[in-house]
């Protein structure tokens, strides 16, 4: 059995949760979709202004990982369920894969998305997945987010890392 081939985190970057981060639109309930959002902004600039994903989209992929995802929007739908209260903006299952469609959408990435619930060191675990979706050769290119909620700004934040294969020693650095 040979060893998943070696890769190399091209940028990274971890934005935690406050005034600093500017709003996502269409979502209102948590910081969760936004601190994702701004954690990609981060970490490869801006969309459509010459970002480090720029002609590359069709070749990359997407993991993102947490071990609670969004649970202010849960705690939110929870109590208006309790309420006799229903809305079909909340809907807090879909909201990992919703900002996913947005940075898929915006910075044209076209390759596979993930989302997983991490148990242990949710960096190393994304990172690991990442790895995976390289040796396959289902992308070229992984962004690798990661995601917690605190109800302590300094605490919830999210990381982004951008990772792709190492180049071998006939590959120099022609990638």
């Amino acid at each position: 059995m040979t060893a998943p081939p070696a890769f190399e985190v091209v940028a990274g970057v971890r934005v935690h949760a406050g005034p600093q981060v500017p709003p996502l639109a269409g979502f209102f309930a948590s910081d969760f979709a936004p601190l994702v959002y701004a954690a990609v902004r981060e970490c490869v600039g801006p969309p459509r202004s010459g970002h480090l994903l720029e002609g590359v989209g069709d070749r990359t992929g997407i993991v993102l990982g947490s071990r609670s995802f969004d649970t202010t929007s849960l705690e939110l739908s929870v109590a208006q369920v309790n309420q006799g209260r229903v809305s079909p903006i909340l809907f807090y299952q879909v909201l990992p894969t919703a900002v996913l469609g947005h940075i898929a959408r915006d910075y044209r990435l076209t390759g596979p998305v993930s989302c997983v619930a991490v148990t242990g060191d949710a960096r190393a675990e994304v990172l690991e997945l990442s790895r995976l979706l390289l040796a396959d050769e289902s992308a070229q290119w992984v962004l690798g987010l990661t995601v917690e909620l605190s109800p302590d700004p300094e605490k919830a934040f999210a990381r982004a890392d951008l990772v792709r294969s190492a180049p071998g020693p006939a590959d120099g650095e022609a990638r």
